[in-house]
């Protein structure tokens, strides 16, 4: 489950950062609303999905031969000291979270369901307005437009407020809101799912004005949006003409849509598709280990079929084991590597027809033993099958006893969740010194380093023996690197840092005349700053500056004005 939570997270912020930095400034709002719930949707999906190589070809995947005697698999995971951030602890503090998100969720519904039920009904096309008492401005939730009592159908803003939240109820915009809540609930700790959430939210509210621009001009339409009320309902499951982002919205009303760059597309594409191969198109990592185990002849007694095991449990200490994979064209019953045994070395055979397999077992003594102890040798006097293998000091339950005492799981593996086998080859010497030291395939993140290390600095084996001397043995141990469900509460968390608000400044330009101030008001690229909140100082006489950034305001001569918008530093004009 954690490395499912490591790949959604990596896939979703790399996504997400792709719009970041090639759609955000952009105006095809379909394309970008298609573009973040795609995003979302892959991120979800593609840790799920362990597909082949879609570019492999017939070489195997292993290329380096396993020769030699193959060990049991040894696991190592991470040891840990005892902590008060155990699983279960971890799993109840996401579980309460996730729930306290999902009550407040259903918190909304419910609202919005209490509301439709009290409100009154009025026809506007194909749709019905409910007015409801307790509410300002308005708000879209599925096909259900909320209107305050307090907007009139004979005022001028009210047709443009409702071809405004028709908009969201034509495009289906509380269906994404829907979605991205949800995953919100799920995935509160990733930081891109409450960015998300708020981005489809401003693209909803450009899509419903470009929409509403159809019908009205643009002056009178950014008139209307001024001088409105700008109050949020509180409502995080509904769209609104009364939602806040004034600024935003004015200047995406100002800029005219342009095609997006192919350049800017092409590239997401290739960014989504590399992210599949990624972590979809790999090879699991059994599939990998049975091809590396296909191309050594000896093997162990757990490598033996279950049918096998079972009828030899009895006698496997006096047998030795040996696979051989017999090509499509060839006969199984006529096998080279079976012609020169004496049948009465073979203590018995199992044939399997499905994968084209041949298992022995055969009898520790005899003059053919010799014959296959003596062909199994690589590299002049290294034997693979022997009479009497190598054997640790105490068993070999002791020597996995050592290695996992000795064995420590590598910092930068254990906090990226890397895990998987690691398999070391190596050679017992004729006084059970161990030699010729090789990881032949590995896992990376430090883990090929640490198993090699800690076999190569191990006590002396007993040696293996063939009719009664010490012989050299190549042997090969797997090792697999595990983290375990208990090391859950030490692995690193992504987290968002600590935003730091900074105060843009701007200019105002300003004077006053005949009892009326009237000005402009700039931002810091000179240009004029629209939807700057100016206010007669000590009352509640106020307007808002126009697209250009212009604005005319009555007071007393006496009177001074302050001039404020998010993110600004406050202004204070005084008359001379």
């Amino acid at each position: 489950m954690s490395n499912y939570l490591l790949e959604l997270a990596a896939i979703h912020i790399v996504l997400v950062l792709g719009y970041w930095f090639f759609l955000r400034k952009e105006r095809q709002y379909a394309t970008m609303r298609f573009y973040l719930l795609g995003a979302t949707l892959l991120a979800l999906t593609i840790p799920l999905l362990k597909l082949p190589k879609l570019f492999g070809s017939q070489e195997p995947i292993y290329t380096v031969p396993t020769e030699g005697i193959t060990l049991e698999a040894l696991t190592v995971t991470p040891t840990t000291n005892e902590s008060i951030w155990s699983t279960n602890l971890l799993v109840g503090v996401y579980a309460v979270i996730s729930l306290f998100l999902l009550l407040k969720f259903l918190g909304s519904i419910i609202h919005i369901i209490y509301l439709e039920r009290q409100s009154s009904y009025e026809r506007f096309g194909n749709f019905f307005i409910r007015k409801v008492q307790n509410i300002e401005g308005s708000f879209t939730f599925f096909n259900w437009i909320f209107l305050s009592h307090e907007i009139d159908k004979n005022q001028q803003d009210y047709e443009v407020i409702l071809k405004h939240e028709q908009a969201h109820a034509s495009l289906g915009h509380t269906y994404d809101i829907l979605f991205f809540e949800l995953f919100k609930i799920c995935f509160w700790w990733l930081p891109t799912a409450w960015l998300i959430t708020k981005e489809i939210k401003k693209i909803h509210e450009y899509q419903a004005d470009a929409y509403a621009l159809k019908s009205c001009s643009i002056g009178h339409y950014s008139s209307i949006l001024i001088s409105s009320t700008l109050k949020s309902n509180g409502i995080s499951l509904a769209s609104s003409f009364h939602d806040g982002l004034i600024q935003k919205r004015l200047k995406a009303m100002k800029n005219q849509a342009k095609n997006i760059s192919s350049w800017k597309l092409g590239t997401l594409s290739a960014l989504s598709a590399l992210l599949f191969v990624v972590f979809a198109c790999s090879e699991e990592l059994d599939r990998e280990i049975k091809d590396m185990g296909s191309q050594s002849n000896a093997i162990t007694f757990d490598q033996l079929p279950s049918e096998m095991q079972s009828s030899l449990v009895q006698v496997k200490d006096d047998l030795s084991f040996m696979k051989v994979d017999v090509p499509e064209d060839d006969d199984l019953s006529k096998v080279d590597e079976l012609q020169d045994l004496d049948p009465e070395l073979i203590h018995s055979v199992n044939v399997d027809k499905t994968n084209r397999a041949i298992y022995v077992a055969l009898k520790k003594d005899g003059a053919n033993f010799d014959y296959l102890s003596e062909k199994s040798k690589t590299e002049g006097d290294i034997f693979m099958v022997v009479e009497e293998q190598p054997e640790y000091e105490g068993g070999m339950n002791a020597y996995y006893r050592y290695i996992a005492s000795e064995m420590n799981y590598p910092a930068q593996a254990w906090q990226k969740g890397v895990e998987g086998k690691v398999f070391v080859q190596f050679v017992v010497e004729k006084d059970g010194a161990l030699s010729d030291v090789q990881v032949i395939k590995g896992i990376g993140e430090g883990c090929d380093e640490e198993a090699a290390r800690v076999i190569a600095q191990s006590p002396k084996w007993n040696p293996g023996k063939q009719r009664g001397k010490p012989v050299r043995v190549r042997m090969v141990m797997p090792i697999t690197f595990q983290v375990n469900e208990d090391s859950f509460g030490k692995q690193s968390v992504i987290a968002p840092e600590k935003v730091e608000v900074v105060n843009n400044k701007f200019t105002v330009d300003a004077d006053y005349t005949n009892g009326k101030w009237s000005g402009t008001i700039y931002a810091e690229d000179g240009k004029g700053f629209p939807g700057a909140n100016i206010l007669v100082a000590g009352t509640t006489t106020g307007t808002v500056s126009d697209l250009d950034g212009n604005f005319s305001l009555n007071a007393n001569e006496s009177s001074y004005l302050v001039v404020s918008a998010v993110g600004y530093e406050t202004v204070r004009i005084e008359g001379e």
